[in-house]
């Protein structure tokens, strides 16, 4: 079987955690509290990665595909996992549309979607082919480059003389309830919750006792970096302008100007995004794989171009971004997709899994 260390493991919580998830300001229907929701959707997050780190040491050789298929049955089991594949696959669709409308926003306005999205999947495609070994290699090579990247930006809002820390005042206007409500609806199922996919993957790491520790750090440090993020739109462009940019970090940025010299950073942006967005939406893609390779017993390489055409096809669909995003908060809000397969499903599981008795304990 495939093995990943440590390192590679915190690298690639790390960047997907960050993924697409600057390209959105989280908690901007509270104002300038929404960094407040940044930090109580973390700290509600971390309670569901320890219901899943506690599932993963009951079981530390099975992958999520195996503990479904154990602990609910066959029949029931694998039907459970052809929705967590299916959530998966669209999950994955929904990175890769993001990528496409991101490049028709910034530097192609006129390119073919449909051939930006062609050609991102195309990469996963041929990563997954690598196995999982090297794609988790390659986030251990990437990580380094986003976190310095990001702090860069950080340090330049601050030189530039553009930050205004009376954007985040009054605090807490409207007392806590809407911030709590906000994390609970929204903010703690994306991105913080959605560290469930790692469900497929803690199995392969090669040191076992470093899981939980390896696991909560790396979470913290990229909450840490969307905080920041999220902070910097506010004090930067001010909550009302936030709420009507479309991708508020590109836009604060643009505002970087230091001695008529270091300017125009929208390319840096730019590429972190298409870093975060392209592991993020291969990580999804790799999920979907393996799990159908569990279903039907078979290598999970052989399922990565019919699935990569089906999430192709998919991610034409929607007309524009704004009904992309629309979308979106419909699947996840009426369909509770996320609240699903992300709180409900696992706390199931870890309910019988301690009424069987099975596991490691």
């Amino acid at each position: 079987m495939e093995r990943i260390s440590k390192y590679q493991l915190g690298a690639m919580i790390i960047l997907f955690q960050i993924g697409s998830t600057p390209l959105f300001e989280l908690g901007i229907k509270v104002g300038q509290d929404a960094w407040l929701v940044v930090i109580t959707s973390m700290l509600l997050g971390f309670m569901l990665l320890v219901l899943l780190l506690m599932i993963q040491r009951r079981e530390p050789e099975k992958n999520l595909s195996q503990l479904l298929i154990h602990y609910f049955g066959s029949f029931l089991g694998k039907f459970v996992l052809l929705l967590y594949v299916l959530m998966f696959a669209y999950e994955a669709m929904r990175n890769v549309r993001d990528l496409g409308d991101l490049t028709l926003l910034t530097i192609l306005p006129r390119g073919p979607i449909s051939l930006i999205m062609l050609i991102m999947l195309t990469m996963s495609i041929y990563v997954i082919y690598k196995g999982i070994e090297v794609f988790f290699r390659l986030s251990e090579f990437i990580v380094a480059g986003v976190l310095i990247f990001y702090l860069i930006l950080i340090i330049m809002h601050f030189g530039s003389g553009v930050v205004h820390f009376d954007h985040l005042l009054p605090i807490l206007e409207n007392g806590i309830q809407p911030i709590l409500k906000e994390s609970i609806s929204s903010s703690v199922w994306f991105p913080f919750g959605q560290m469930v996919i790692f469900l497929m993957f803690w199995h392969y790491l090669n040191e076992k006792k470093e899981l939980a520790k390896t696991s909560i750090r790396a979470y913290f440090v990229s909450g840490f970096v969307i905080l920041l993020s999220n902070i910097m739109n506010l004090i930067v462009l001010g909550p009302q302008l936030v709420n009507i940019s479309t991708v508020p970090l590109l836009q604060s940025v643009q505002l970087i100007q230091i001695a008529e010299v270091f300017e125009r950073f929208d390319a840096l942006v730019i590429l972190l995004f298409y870093a975060g967005i392209f592991i993020k939406a291969t990580l999804w893609f790799l999920a979907a794989v393996i799990g159908l390779s569990q279903l039907f017993h078979t290598k999970y390489r052989s399922f990565a171009l019919p699935v990569g055409g089906i999430i192709y096809i998919t991610s034409l669909l929607p007309s524009s971004w704004q009904s992309h995003l629309e979308i979106g908060e419909i699947v996840a809000e009426q369909f509770m997709v996320n609240k699903t397969f992300i709180g409900i499903i696992p706390a199931i599981l870890f309910l019988v899994m301690l009424i069987k008795g099975k596991g490691i304990k």
